[in-house]
């Protein structure tokens, strides 16, 4: 999604994406309360949504404190911390973190979603707590689409014999174990969906289906919350209770199925339209390519003064119908003065032309037209 840490613009389109845990934060909070938790740990704090959210949830409860893992915070959540006391942020990957942290009550973990992190994760914790000392474990993303497929912030820190074949600037589609033109945008995913040690909830199933005596409830909203326990744990029946009317809820899931439907249509058709003005960009800007030398040449303004002599007050076309004509094929988004005065060839060799990005690239040596600067590639 590039740069966002400056504004809170970028939380709130995640959150308008349904992707932070603060659209379960009722279930998730009641869980917490029904397992008596007081300490809590969040992997993968990022710019601190959902931290700022727990922190609340510490202060009305007389809960905390909230430790927040993360390898590269983002600004506001930097400044949460340097404002609260009762968070304590650790710029750490959760590998290094989770060795060195006092255990608290519960973990939250919504970090790196592949299968071989979230499996560190999980045996880095259940080597530390074994038996009924497990913290109650909550995990965000065991629904599509990284249930079954990995996703990687940095896959240059996954070992290679563990990261799946991957597809950069990947679009997803439920139903479709490939990946696509168009879709819902990841950075960097694997390649293809499914198969062994490949997804989050994989990963989850592995760690609890060799430990018989852990409990893994499935909520399905909101691409999915995991939650595990021991069934031995003094809060165990309270958490059964707190979770029963979620876990596993076939209407839930339905839901959440028509909800990832109309999710990824949304992304399609505003990745068709960013299409179509896409290619009426580069339309305009091949247009204003063949118009320009046309405008400025002394064939032109010769022609105009010979249509003047023909037909006296009414000249064919005039070098001030055809420079409104540019105004107009400009549209604000194309500087024909500066096409002008810095040229480039354009995708054909047409004329001097260059295109004035809005972002301050400057020049583009490509001899491709670029998309529309307002346009983002994934997510619209």
């Amino acid at each position: 999604m590039g740069n966002q840490d400056d504004s809170w613009t970028a939380t709130e389109r995640l959150d308008s994406f349904d992707c932070t845990l603060a659209n379960l934060s009722e279930i998730v909070f009641s869980t917490l309360e029904a397992a008596g938790a007081r300490t809590v740990a969040e992997i993968g704090a990022e710019h601190g949504l959902f931290t700022k959210e727990l922190l609340e949830w510490a202060s009305r409860t007389g809960a905390g404190p909230i430790t927040a893992i993360d390898p590269a915070p983002r600004r506001r959540l930097r400044e949460l911390a340097a404002a609260d006391p009762e968070l304590n942020l650790i710029v750490a990957t959760s590998h290094a973190a989770l060795p060195e942290l006092e255990l608290p009550d519960a973990v939250l973990i919504d970090g790196d979603h592949n299968y071989h992190t979230v499996s560190e994760e999980l045996r880095l914790i259940g080597e530390r707590a074994p038996g009924a000392d497990l913290p109650l474990l909550m995990l965000h993303d065991i629904g599509w689409p990284l249930a079954r497929r990995d996703s990687y912030s940095d896959p240059e820190r996954i070992p290679a014999e563990h990261r799946q074949p991957l597809a950069d600037d990947a679009f997803l589609i439920p139903g479709d174990p490939g990946v696509g033109e168009r879709g819902l945008y990841y950075e960097c995913t694997a390649a293809r969906e499914g198969g062994p040690r490949n997804g989050v909830l994989t990963a989850i199933e592995d760690f609890v289906g060799e430990r018989p005596e852990l409990r893994l409830a499935i909520v399905a909203p909101f691409f999915g919350l995991g939650v595990v326990w021991h069934r031995e744990a003094a809060w165990a029946p309270e958490v059964e209770r707190a979770l029963a009317p979620w876990d596993r809820n076939p209407m839930l899931e339905r839901m959440e199925a028509k909800r990832v439907d109309h999710l990824v249509a949304e992304f399609l058709n505003l990745q068709r339209i960013d299409q179509m003005r896409t290619d009426d960009y580069v339309y305009r800007y091949r247009l204003v390519g063949r118009l320009l030398p046309i405008y400025d040449s002394s064939a032109f303004a010769l022609a105009e003064r010979l249509s003047r002599l023909r037909r006296p007050g009414r000249p064919n076309v005039t070098r001030a119908d055809l420079g409104a004509l540019l105004d107009e094929v400009a549209d604000g988004d194309l500087d024909v003065d500066h096409l002008r005065h810095f040229p480039e060839p354009s995708p054909e060799g047409d004329g001097g032309l260059r295109v004035d990005r809005a972002n301050g690239d400057g020049p583009n040596p490509s001899r491709t037209p670029p998309a529309r600067p307002d346009l983002a590639s994934g997510t619209s």
